[in-house]
């Protein structure tokens, strides 16, 4: 496995947990996006990562055809968040989807 990918999956189980221990998985999936987008902004200050996107319609995402969104994520496969190894998978892929590594302290 590569550092950048290590990277993720380090960030993702931090959100994991970290939501796991706040909020466990409320009625409300958008609700709950939310609150792992949040997390993951946290995270990523620490973590020397840029995040693409300072907010996720995830209503629309969840509800529009891809092509009709503003930004074009897929969330199709969301995971059992019960399932602590498939939620941090996905976790990591999606944070990998929306962020990208900033080459040096400056940028």
């Amino acid at each position: 496995m590569n550092a950048e990918m290590t990277k993720y999956l380090n960030i993702a189980e931090n959100v994991y947990w970290k939501i796991q221990k706040k909020y466990r998985y409320p009625n409300n999936l958008i609700e709950y996006l939310n609150r792992v987008l949040n997390e993951i902004k946290v995270e990523a200050a620490d973590k020397n990562l840029r995040l693409m996107y300072s907010y996720i319609d995830f209503e629309e995402c969840l509800n529009c055809p891809m092509n009709e969104r503003n930004i074009k994520i897929d969330l199709s496969i969301l995971p059992d968040f019960d399932k602590q190894d498939e939620c941090i998978l996905w976790l990591a892929n999606f944070i990998k989807s929306i962020s990208e590594v900033k080459t040096n302290l400056y940028s």
